[in-house]
Order: C-alpha cells, then sequence, then structure tokens
C-alpha cells in the first residue's frame, strides 16, 4: 500500500541520488565492443547534462545557496508536490526530473548520466535515448507521487535508473550476439550500480528509493520494446499496453491529498494572533492597565486595518467558492463588528456599546468552535 501523507511536509524534499559508476570511459565506451554501435557521439546526453546543470544554477542563484534548495524553491519551479501534482499539475511529473537539490546531489547525477549515457545512447540511438530517459523519468516521478504524497520529490536518477534498465534490457536481447565475457563484464557493472544505489537508497533518509525503482522498470520496459526489433509486433505491443494500463492504474489509485487553499491557511495563520491582541486590549483596559485613548489608538491603528484585509480576502474567496470561506467570513464580520462597538463604547463612555461589543464577541467565538478548514487545508 502507498503511504499516505495525511499532513503534509511542505520543508521536506526527497531527492533521487545516484551514485557515479566505478568503471573508466576508456573502458566502457572506447574497448571494442562485440556489436556495432548505432551512433558515435551521445548528443542527447550531452545536452540533457547541461540543461540540468543550466537549471541548477537558476536554482541557486534563486535561493541564494548552492549546497541546499529549499522546497519553496523547488516548488515553484515545478518539484514533484503531490498535493499539487495530483490536484491538476501532472505537468510536475516531468518538470521534477530536471531539478537538484543541491550542488551534491546535481553533481553525483550528472557524473551517473554522462558515464552511463555515453554508451546508452550510442547503443540505442539519440532518439531512442530520449524516449528511454524522459519516459523513465516519467514514470519514476508517478510510482514517486504514488508512494508518498506529502513530500516534494526532485532529481534525475529515476530517469538514469531507467538508462541503466534499458542497458539491461539490451544485454538480455542482444546476448546471442555478445561473448560471454563481454556481456558478463557489462551485466555485472550494471547490477552491481543498480544494487548499490537501491541499497544506499534504503539506508539514507531522504533518498528517493520509489523513483528509483519505477525508473528502473520503465527503463527495462521501454528499453526492451525499442531493443527487441526482431520479436513480434503485437508482443511488443502487449508490452506498451502494460506499461500505460500500470501507469494509469498508479495515477488513479494515488491518495489525492488535501489540497492547501491559500486563504484559509492566511486566516488560519492570522486569526489566533489578531484575536489574542484584541483579547490582551480588552484584559489590560478592564484592568486599568491600557488607558481608553491608547486603546482606541491600537483599536484604528492596529486591530480593525488587520481585522479588514483578512475580511477583504475571504469575501473574494467566498464569491468563487462556497463552505469553508463563507463560515470564516462570518466569523471575521462578527469580530470586526465587535471592535466598532467597542470603540464607539470608548468614544462614547456608554455602557450599551460596551454590552454590544461583549454579546459580539459571545457570537464570535461560538461562530469560531463550529469553523470547518481552518487548518489550512481546502476539502474539495
Amino acid at each position: 500500500m502507498p503511504r499516505s501523507g495525511g499532513t503534509r511536509v511542505p520543508g521536506e524534499t526527497r531527492g533521487r541520488y545516484t551514485v557515479p559508476l566505478l568503471w573508466s570511459r576508456r573502458s566502457a565506451i572506447s574497448s571494442p565492443l562485440p556489436f556495432a554501435l548505432r551512433v558515435e557521439s551521445a548528443p542527447v546526453t550531452l545536452a540533457i547534462v547541461a540543461i540540468n546543470v543550466l537549471v541548477f544554477v537558476c536554482l541557486a542563484v534563486a535561493s541564494g545557496s548552492w549546497t541546499h534548495i529549499p522546497s519553496r524553491v523547488l516548488i515553484p519551479w515545478g518539484g514533484n508536490d503531490g498535493a499539487m501534482t495530483l490536484t491538476g499539475e501532472p505537468w510536475r511529473l516531468m518538470t521534477s526530473v530536471f531539478l537538484h537539490g543541491g550542488l551534491l546531489h546535481v553533481g553525483l547525477n550528472m557524473l551517473a548520466l554522462y558515464q552511463a549515457g555515453n554508451l546508452v545512447e550510442r547503443m540505442f540511438g539519440p532518439v531512442r535515448f530520449g524516449v528511454v530517459y524522459l519516459a523513465s523519468g516519467l514514470l519514476a516521478s508517478l510510482v514517486s507521487v504514488w508512494w508518498r504524497q506529502d513530500v516534494v520529490s526532485v532529481g534525475a536518477s529515476g530517469a538514469i535508473f531507467g538508462v541503466f534498465g534499458a542497458l539491461l534490457a539490451f544485454l538480455v536481447v542482444h546476448r546471442a550476439r555478445m561473448p560471454r565475457q563481454a556481456y558478463a563484464r557489462l551485466r555485472t557493472m550494471t547490477l552491481s550500480f543498480v544494487g548499490y544505489s537501491l541499497v544506499i537508497g534504503l539506508a539514507i533518509p531522504g533518498i528517493d528509493n520509489a523513483a528509483h525503482v519505477g525508473g528502473l522498470i520503465g527503463g527495462v520496459a521501454v528499453g526492451w520494446i525499442l531493443a527487441a526489433t526482431d520479436r513480434p509486433a503485437a508482443l511488443r505491443l502487449v508490452v506498451v499496453a502494460v506499461v500505460l494500463a500500470l501507469s494509469g492504474a498508479a495515477w488513479q489509485l494515488a491518495e489525492r491529498p488535501v489540497a492547501v487553499n491559500p486563504v484559509v491557511a492566511h486566516f488560519a495563520a492570522v486569526q489566533p494572533l489578531l484575536a489574542a491582541r484584541q483579547r490582551q486590549v480588552v484584559e489590560d483596559l478592564g484592568e486599568g492597565r491600557l488607558s481608553a485613548a491608547e486603546a482606541l489608538r491600537i483599536i484604528e491603528t492596529e486591530l480593525k486595518p488587520n481585522w479588514d484585509a483578512l475580511i477583504g480576502s475571504l469575501a473574494a474567496q467566498a464569491a468563487r467558492q462556497k463552505g469553508a470561506p463563507d463560515a470564516l467570513l462570518a466569523y471575521a464580520q462578527l469580530e470586526r463588528a465587535g471592535l466598532d462597538a467597542l470603540s464607539l463604547g470608548l468614544k462614547t463612555g456608554h455602557p450599551s456599546w460596551f454590552e454590544t461589543a461583549a454579546d459580539l464577541r459571545l457570537q464570535a467565538n461560538a461562530a469560531l468552535h463550529h469553523l470547518p478548514g481552518v487548518d489550512g487545508r481546502d476539502s474539495h
């Protein structure tokens, strides 16, 4: 079962890390291979590395830090935030693949991509390699958000796992064409990378292993479809159908987190402060610690303007959406009316205004206890 995020943790970011390969470019790529490579260069790999580095530089400048990019910066740039991805912004499944949470994060991932991509792109060709990378990244993000929805997930390693999955599929499809020793060498290096990275992901908190597994499975499936050109078309179509069906099921089964309503969240943050300040003014006034003139100054210059601003935002929200904003607006208007009555009582000294202010305050308190959604979340 997926781990549902009953309470979102907007400050928590889960990275997708890879461990760079422990083979040299010369031994893995330059040495003769027992099969013909489709191309002699890897332009798509270099382009993807360049894009990731450029995006990371922009993120670092925006956040003011090279070592840690906070989720408050990653989310506007397209981080895979379950509350947003699953409630109308599915494009985050792809954009999050090009975001990283720090210099070490992007450095490790790009080194692994450069090493593996130089070989795998030359096996599949640029276009097919691009399909493998993007499809694997998309599936990695989808599995990540299906597994856990209360964090922000970013990183290219799900797609990089897909590159290794495609390499495994290529080795299986073309095993008969390869000498046993060459096949064993490539298989061992690939499985070592996958196994070691998954173990590291389990041992270190904050690593998105769900994305790694999703990317690996996607890479194996897409890589097999693209490599097995001699297999019956019907069989390849079945694999495509299975992948699409499982992807659709993951999307549908992912528990939709409660979306954050910014107006209600603002109310939840501001209301306790205003209510506490208002209560303190009334108590200090009643016990003689505050003069009528000072109380009037606080009411007119501090409390009323803040309540007016809150009422304005709630009124605008209530005009667009029924439910919680209406109830919040009614409560805020009672508090504001109570301040008007208290202000008139302080100016005129007439007891009836103080009684009206106290009555409105009691009504506001009763309304507050029956408010829905004051935890800052919209239940739609």
